[in-house]
């Protein structure tokens, strides 16, 4: 594919499709090979890996391929960590906000 048919398949695309096709070049540019070859087995990835890949795709402002990634693996994102409620005191202030939040 050449520049000629990038700028097409850009032009024929909607927001959402160009906004994306531009984070897909700016991926394919600026990756390394590791991260790269890591997009297309996410699902192998240790969590540091799947983290770094992540954390790559933030700083080059791929933000709708980064979302997707966590969309898709969002338990993988999620860590239920518990002791945070040992160290609640259940004040006034704080059962107000609970009920706030729709706890």
């Amino acid at each position: 594919m050449d520049k000629k048919e990038l700028l097409k398949k850009y032009e024929e695309q909607d927001s959402m499709g160009k906004a994306l096709m531009l984070e897909k070049l700016a991926f394919c540019k600026f990756a390394d090979r590791y991260d790269f070859e890591n997009y297309f087995r996410i699902g192998e990835l240790k969590d540091s890996e799947l983290l770094c890949l992540v954390s790559f795709l933030y700083h080059q402002e791929c933000f709708l391929m980064m979302l997707d990634i966590m969309e898709r693996y969002q338990e993988r994102f999620i860590f239920g960590d518990s002791s945070i409620l040992d160290e609640a005191e259940p004040d006034d202030d704080f059962m107000e906000r609970i009920s706030k939040v729709g706890i």
